[in-house]
């Protein structure tokens, strides 16, 4: 069955607001991605919001599901719609995941205002996988108001999730060691706020004196980040994270930085796209000593037969 055969079939039912449909039209562009963007494309004919989007980021352990339903379960208790995106690793053998992070958000899975979607990275680098523009697309066509990535625990060079988020939170723990020697020379890099989680441990509070001072060193944009102290499990700060994230977006709004974050998602989104056709072609030929040439030749025809079809 084709893509437009399955899209037709859910797709009235998709706009009504049915979640089996949601669910099914999210596997329809994971499983297609050379028609993602047409699918997109229809989506957008009909309806599609620009909900703002929340990247949790940072290392296994340090809390991230657990400060997520934290946070969800606060804006569903607000009659929000929220959907979620939990990143899962992937098998090296079969590309599964087991999909733990359903489990840990058990306690907001059951809310009628929440939609969780456990996807697998696939391999993938960067904390993502490599249809989550289009995950996202599908889910602000469905119309939540707000739409949330938890990446896998992610490491210092893995900031994929900085082209796809509006606003980017690492997530940090106290008892995991020196984190943010760590992640100093990557992922630090790129948050707009700096989550320490599990405050209620004794060495937190040397541990968030040494991220101030460490974010003090910045030039006087990145010394603006905001840190905050958060016990996820007790729900202590979660409020204050909560507001912060609606003014900051709020206040990317008003100076136009969000316009220039959606267009730098957009040439990330091309160039993600571009390197999937590529290595599928790589990955389909012999190599040879013309290879270089062949596989140029090759990608620039796929290209061109690619905009033959759009047009």
């Amino acid at each position: 069955m084709s893509w437009e055969q399955q899209y037709n079939l859910i797709s009235d039912d998709f706009f009504k607001g049915r979640i089996y449909a949601l669910a099914k039209m999210i596997t329809l562009v994971e499983n297609n991605p050379d028609s993602a963007w047409k699918i997109i494309e229809t989506l957008k004919k009909n309806t599609l919001r620009d909900a703002p989007t929340v990247g949790f980021t940072g290392s296994p352990g340090a809390g991230k599901s657990t400060l997520v339903s934290a946070y969800v379960s606060m804006m569903a208790a607000k009659n929000q719609k929220i959907g979620v995106i939990a990143v899962d690793p992937s098998s090296p053998f079969t590309m599964g995941a087991f999909l733990g992070d359903r489990i840990r958000m058990r306690d907001i899975s059951e809310s009628e205002n929440v939609y969780i979607r456990s996807v697998a990275s696939r391999g993938s680098v960067g904390g993502l996988c490599d249809a989550i523009y289009d995950i996202v697309d599908v889910m602000k066509a469905f119309g939540f108001d707000k739409i949330i990535i938890e990446t896998v625990g992610a490491g210092q060079s893995e900031i994929e999730i900085v082209y796809v988020a509006d606003t980017v939170l690492l997530v940090m723990s106290p008892d995991s060691g020196d984190e943010i020697q760590m992640f100093k020379a990557g992922i630090m890099e790129i948050a707009d706020g700096y989550v320490v989680n599990k405050i209620d441990l004794p060495q937190a509070n040397a541990f968030s004196v040494k991220l101030r001072n460490t974010l003090a060193l910045e030039n006087d944009v990145k010394s603006k980040r905001k840190v905050f102290e958060v016990s996820a499990s007790k729900n202590i700060g979660v409020e204050e994270l909560e507001k912060w994230i609606d003014e900051f977006y709020s206040d990317m709004s008003s100076s136009g930085e969000i316009f220039k974050r959606h267009e730098r998602r957009l040439k990330r989104r091309v160039r993600s796209n571009l390197m999937r056709v590529m290595d599928d072609i790589i990955s389909s030929q012999e190599v040879g000593k013309n290879s270089l040439r062949e596989f140029k030749s090759l990608i620039v025809k796929k290209y061109i037969q690619e905009e033959a079809c759009d047009d």
